[in-house]
């Protein structure tokens, strides 16, 4: 599902009646729109609630961590060209991160959450198990849960298979904007969480002032997990 894109058709859409009818105001409020959906400062100002909650520092292990829990973001199906799956940029991040976690806790098990599986194409766990033994994680300690096809049921099938090891404290790999809601659904399940964000929005000095796609893409995130 996309947010953005219907408000960029809207504003656009808004900006071309505006030139069209010689009408100042709605030209204004088209093009004004279409900056702010991509204006890094606004994407930056909404990110907050949802991110200023975290500390921009690397994660710091805490007593009685048991494991290590990754949720899925997308993973693109095979095609012609390129006959296998391929994780997205978050997913290989949230992998990438959540193994570095594992190297600071210990030999614990790495969770990794996601179905999505359709014919011929792997549940995304699968993929999921691919990146974090290519980044060091030992096959056999790594788990995987590939029935689900959303966070809540990440969390719902990932804490069962969790609870059924005994576990209920772990660190949780997903970037900080989707942190609180995949949290709070796994604490929902009673699995006690530390997070471990895998990436902050930061703030980036002079090239922060042109709009771009980079805006857009966090501003579809945020709009994502703030409904979510």
């Amino acid at each position: 599902m996309t947010y953005i894109e219907p408000l960029l058709a809207v504003f656009g859409l808004a900006a071309l009646m505006g030139l069209a009818r010689v009408r100042g105001w709605l030209l204004m409020a088209g093009i004004v729109g279409l900056i702010l959906c991509g204006w890094p400062p606004v994407e930056w100002l909404l990110s907050r609630p949802l991110e200023a909650r975290y500390a921009v520092r690397p994660f710091r292990a805490t007593p009685g961590l048991q494991a290590v829990v990754v949720f899925s973001s997308g993973v693109s199906p095979p095609l012609f060209e390129r006959p296998y799956p391929q994780a997205d940029y978050d997913t290989a991040e949230r992998c990438g991160y959540a193994a570095w976690v594992y190297r600071q806790i210990g030999p614990v098990p790495v969770l990794a959450c996601g179905g999505g599986a359709r014919r011929g194409t792997p549940a995304f766990a699968v993929v999921m198990r691919d990146l974090l033994r290519q980044a060091g994680v030992p096959e056999n300690m790594i788990w995987t849960e590939e029935k689900s096809g959303s966070t809540h049921e990440n969390a719902r099938f990932g804490a069962e298979i969790l609870r059924s090891h005994g576990i209920d404290q772990v660190a949780l790999a997903v970037d900080a904007r989707s942190m609180p809601r995949a949290a709070a659904a796994l604490e929902k399940e009673g699995i006690r969480v530390t997070p471990a964000p895998s990436q902050l929005r930061q703030w980036e000095g002079f090239r922060e002032v042109l709009p771009g796609w980079k805006a857009i893409r966090g501003n579809e995130a945020t709009l994502h997990e703030t409904l979510g």
